[in-house]
């Protein structure tokens, strides 16, 4: 399995620390420790940030022919730490808002087997764009859709247009109730939520919800299963949803097996969550999942 990365490389500035991030890229340097092959389409500035994350991209075995340059500057996120919680502002106008579809190469996109996307980066026209340009041309045997919603970055209508073309879906319980309100007008349990999406966009075949350290809930031919997780001592949750998405897409694929995909996401999310900095390397014990 190959799997394309669509969306924001990006710095998170730490009380003014560089920390390169962004959901995408953390998705994609995960599904490479799970033991496969990923590349990422985004585009980065040609500055000093831009420089240093095309190096440290290709350092965690991320393909980046698809990355592009920009006289944009590179994305990034001022974050202030308040009480211990982090509180930020998604900078726009950065580079990865300016992927063009001009610069494609739809040949080397057309060799993978699974896409990926998030809300984010259809916040400007331009990356749009270029997302739709990608799933009009190519056919993916998934269509993973992280929902990821970032305050300020998203409406009703990036939210419909996304699941319309999705085939996966990803959503925490947070978003559960923000999606219910703003679909549904109203607000639905997480199995009733499930049963609305798919009757309205029925090539959805499955659903997953994080639920932090209460493990998850999977949805998937009609069948609802909660999947507990053990309890960790929490170090750095940051990377952890996305290493989750990554480890439940590779192991969804490899078996077909929905409730089994849940329970090593729950896992790996766990190993994450537990440990310092978004893309930690894995233990022996984790790589072992997906032995």
């Amino acid at each position: 399995m190959k799997v394309l990365v669509f969306g924001e490389i990006l710095w998170d500035m730490i009380e003014g620390v560089p920390h390169l991030g962004g959901a995408p890229l953390n998705f994609a340097a995960h599904v490479k420790q799970c033991g496969y092959e990923s590349g990422i389409v985004s585009c980065l500035g040609r500055d000093e940030l831009g420089d240093k994350a095309f190096q440290m991209v290709s350092e965690l075995g991320v393909e980046t022919k698809l990355i592009q340059r920009s006289d944009m500057r590179t994305g990034f996120v001022p974050v202030k730490l308040l009480n211990g919680q982090p509180d930020y502002e998604i900078v726009k106008d950065v580079a990865y808002d300016y992927i063009s579809e001009d610069q494609l190469d739809h040949f080397i996109i057309g060799a993978y087997d699974v896409f990926y996307f998030g809300s984010l980066i259809q916040r400007s026209p331009v990356s749009s764009e270029s997302l739709n340009a990608i799933l009009e041309k190519h056919q993916f045997k998934h269509v993973f859709y992280d929902v990821n919603l970032r305050k300020d970055s998203y409406t009703k209508e990036i939210i419909i247009g996304s699941l319309e073309r999705c085939t996966l879906l990803k959503v925490n319980d947070e978003e559960v109730e923000v999606l219910s309100q703003m679909l549904f007008n109203q607000i639905l349990d997480f199995r009733a939520f499930c049963e609305h999406v798919t009757d309205q966009w029925p090539q959805i075949s499955t659903i997953v919800i994080t639920a932090g350290g209460d493990g998850c809930m999977v949805y998937w031919d009609g069948n609802f299963k909660v999947i507990p997780t053990n309890p960790i001592e929490v170090v750095d949750t940051v990377g952890a949803g996305d290493s989750f998405s990554a480890a439940f897409l590779c192991t969804l694929y490899k078996t077909g097996d929905p409730v089994q995909a849940a329970q090593v996401a729950n896992k790996v999310g766990a190993f994450v969550a537990s440990s310092h900095g978004p893309i930690p390397r894995y233990s022996e014990e984790v790589m072992g999942l997906f032995a």
